[in-house]
């Protein structure tokens, strides 16, 4: 494909295996996954505090996940 730089058009090789590897880093969620882990959030959970603890537990968990995904994006390819 053709890629513009500073004016200029230049031809871009694109390699097939990283095209197919960028596509294929996981952005998706499993809803099941999650509505599992919320359900035992508040079944094991005994009082507010502990509700709380482990609610902070699973919000770091997803932010963790979105980072290392932006990161495996950015300089993985």
């Amino acid at each position: 494909y053709m890629k513009a730089k500073k004016g200029n058009m230049k031809k871009t090789k694109t390699d097939p295996v990283k095209e197919f590897q960028r596509e294929a880093v996981e952005q998706r969620i499993c809803l099941f996954y999650v509505a599992d882990r919320v359900k035992g959030i508040l079944e094991d959970s005994k009082t507010d505090a502990q509700l709380r603890d482990q609610l902070e537990e699973f919000k770091d968990e997803c932010v963790h996940n979105i980072g290392i995904n932006a990161l495996i994006e950015r300089y993985e390819y």
